[in-house]
Order: structure tokens, then sequence, then C-alpha cells
């Protein structure tokens, strides 16, 4: 047999093994988890530094084309309030520095630098002054076109100060698990040979339910909670017979997000074809008026109806005419870019709004549809026409302007004999 003190030295090697194995797989999940967490992180940022390009790039490109340096600063100036951001430089489209907040930028930028700008931004990690940053570089455009480039600098010392703080709570978590673990299953083990079979399979299974347990949110807008709860769903179901609290509080949260996303989506979608419906298109319109209004530029909308949609109806039934109010809609999600927003106006009336093209285009495009429609057979009713009016933004137009404007087209091109595209200039 063996004594007290070879059981007591067995014992202890056992549970020290066992623990240095669950710290090292613990360490193992830190680094795995902390090195995705960075990188997620980053790539957050790359998407929020886009994301700001995309809000700022109109506005500073239109500063750029017309050389306002003042209006540039004050651009920069504003921008440089957002937290992280160190500097910000803009050059035009030769490279060249137009306006900076760092005062050792370049001077102009590589040909191949250049090369590389006017295709895509630009992302990439580096060192200066002993902390890391992102070097961010993007090109900046203006009616359309490229008319310069900026690069910002932004600053990753949160984020490593961040990692610094997670890799020390959770090596302390680790360590004094691992010492009180250690301290209880060898005191008990040394008295009952059983009880350390018990308290080791009780810790794994806590150490199990906590890792099981534990989720990042902190999603700030509705969208994004929403997604949030999408990707942890399973999760966040409660299992049967549970009786954790937090798992059915959250569970019942995801299903008021879920109900809050559909009741959003539903508010500003036409039930029938799934396109946008009257309120969302009065929301894009207005959009539309203020972006132009501050920043010029123009944009067009097409207000379409269906010829005779009545004596479809009243020929077919209105189960075949529904089916065609689905079908056109699905002709207008095809034949639209994705900036363009198609919706049902009314009845059987579409209005699609086009920004950033002027009623010449509109009206090419206007022609297309028509012919694609004119060439598409129904089912159960063969060939359907549509007529289609036009117009163009005016300067201090409303939405009560632009709506008559159109729809004088639409009447216009009714009294022209129908399946027919008129402009109301």
């Amino acid at each position: 047999m063996l004594n007290r003190k070879s059981l007591r030295y067995r014992i202890t090697l056992t549970v020290a093994l066992t623990l240095t194995v669950v710290t090292l797989i613990f360490g193992t999940a830190l680094t795995v988890y902390e090195t995705n967490r960075r990188n997620a992180a980053v790539l957050e940022i790359d998407r929020s530094l886009k994301q700001l390009t995309s809000q700022y790039s109109e506005q500073l490109g239109n500063e750029i084309f017309a050389s306002q340096t003042m209006a540039m600063k004050a651009t920069m100036a504003e921008i440089m309030k957002r937290k992280s951001i160190l500097t910000i430089t803009a050059y035009n489209e030769y490279g060249e520095v137009l306006v900076s907040t760092d005062k050792n930028a370049k001077k102009k930028l590589s040909r191949e630098q250049i090369g590389a700008l006017w295709m895509t931004s630009i992302s990439t990690k580096q060192k200066e002054n002993n902390q890391s940053v992102l070097d961010f570089a993007s090109p900046i455009t203006a009616y359309g076109e490229n008319v310069g480039f900026w690069n910002i600098h932004y600053s990753l010392a949160s984020l490593e100060r961040e990692t610094r703080e997670i890799i020390l709570l959770f090596t302390t978590l680790i360590l004094s698990i691992a010492i009180l673990t250690g301290i209880v299953l060898n005191s008990i083990l040394v008295r009952v040979v059983l009880t350390p079979v018990y308290k080791l399979r009780n810790v794994m299974q806590h150490i199990q339910g906590i890792g099981s347990e534990t989720g990042d949110g902190g999603g700030q807008r509705l969208d994004k909670m929403v997604q949030a709860f999408d990707e942890f769903s399973e999760d966040l179901s409660p299992v049967k017979g549970t009786e954790n609290e937090i798992i059915l509080l959250a569970s019942s949260f995801q299903e008021m997000m879920f109900a809050l996303k559909h009741a959003y989506a539903n508010m500003r979608t036409d039930v029938l074809t799934q396109l946008n419906n009257r309120m969302r298109l009065d929301e894009v319109m207005e959009y539309e008026l203020k972006r132009v209004n501050r920043y010029s530029g123009t944009f067009s909308i097409i207000l379409m109806d269906i010829d005779y949609f009545k004596k479809v109806n009243d020929t077919y039934g209105h189960l075949a005419g529904d089916e065609a109010l689905k079908k056109m809609a699905d002709i207008l999600r095809k034949n639209f870019r994705e900036i363009d927003t198609p919706g049902r106006w009314g009845g059987e009336e579409f209005l699609i709004i086009l920004p950033q093209l002027d009623g010449i285009k509109a009206c090419m495009i206007a022609e297309r549809v028509r012919a694609a429609i004119e060439t598409t057979v129904f089912p159960d009713i063969g060939i359907i026409t549509c007529s289609f009016g036009i117009t163009e933004y005016k300067a201090k137009d409303t939405i009560q302007k632009l709506t008559k404007r159109v729809d004088d087209a639409l009447y216009a091109a009714k009294e022209l004999g129908r399946n027919c595209c008129v402009e109301e200039k």
C-alpha cells in the first residue's frame, strides 16, 4: 500500500499537472481570442475610416476641386475632433500636398502610390513615435471622378492598452482559479479519495459554463444590436427546463430586437411587391433634396404607371393583377443601379429615385425599362405596357413640386398614347 506521504505526493503531482494543462489551454485560448479580437478591431477601424471617407468624400472632393483651402482646413478640423485620429493630409490628383495637419507629411506621393490609390483605399499598420498607427489612404471623389486623395493616421494606442488590460485580467483570473483550485483539491483529496473526483468534475463544468456564456455585445445602433443577437442566437436560446435568468433575459431581448427589426422593415416596405413603400420614397427624396442643396449636384425621379391596369384586373382577376405587380417589381430591381431607389407609389404606379443623374440620362434609363417591360410576357396576361414621366431636380424644389412635375409628365405620356416616356422640364 501507498503510505500517506506517497499518496499526497501523487495527488499533488496530479493536481499540478491538471492545472498546468488547464492554464495552457486557457493561455492558448486567450492568445487565439486576443489575436482574432485585435484583427477584428483593426478591420472595424478600417471599415470606420472607409465610412468616414464615404461621408466626407463628396464634401472634401468639391473643396479640392474648387481649390478652397480654408474650407479644406475647416473640414479637417471637424474630422480631427474624432477620437484617436492623429493627422490628416489632403493631396490633389497629382499627389501634391494641399492641406495637412502633419508637419512631417510627405510633400508628394510617388507614382506607385498614386497608381495604387486610383483603384482602392490602402491600410497599413506601422510604428510612429513608439506607438502603433494605422496608416489609411483613400481616393477622394467629386462629381463622380477622383480629384485627389487623403491620408489618415489613426492611433492604435487605445487598442494596445486594452490588449494589455485583457491579458492582465485573464492572466490574473487564470492564476487565481489555478491556485484556489489547487489548494482546495489538494486539501480535500488527501482526506477523501472520491471527493477530489467530484470536485474536479464540478470545477471543469463551471469553467466550461463560463466559456459558453461569454459574449461581447455593445452594439450602439438597432441594426448592429440585431446583427449581434443573430450571430449568437444559438447561445442565447434557452435550453428546455433551464432556470438561468440571464439566458432567459437575453432570449427575450433577442425576440424584442427581431420584432423591432421586422417592424422597422415593414413600415418602409410594400407588402405585395416587397419594394420600398411611399414612406420610404418620401424619406429618400427628402435626403436627396438636402444633399443637392448642401453639396450641389442633381438627381432625377421617374414615375411610371401600368397602362390599362383596371382592364387587367377586370379581365383576368385581381390575383393575376397582383402577380403582374410582383413581376413588375422584379423587372425594376434588375434594371436599376444599387444606389437607385425603386418603390411602389400607389396602386399600379411606381416611382424611382436616381441620385446624381440628370434628366437626359434618366430618360435613357426609363426608355430601356419601358422596352424591357414591353418585351416581357406576364403569366396569364401576356404583354403589358407602361407610361413614364421623368423630371430632374430644380433649384428650390420641394417634394410637392417634384412629384407634381413628374405627375404632369406621366399625364402627358398618357395623352400621347401611352407606352412612352415624357420628361417634364
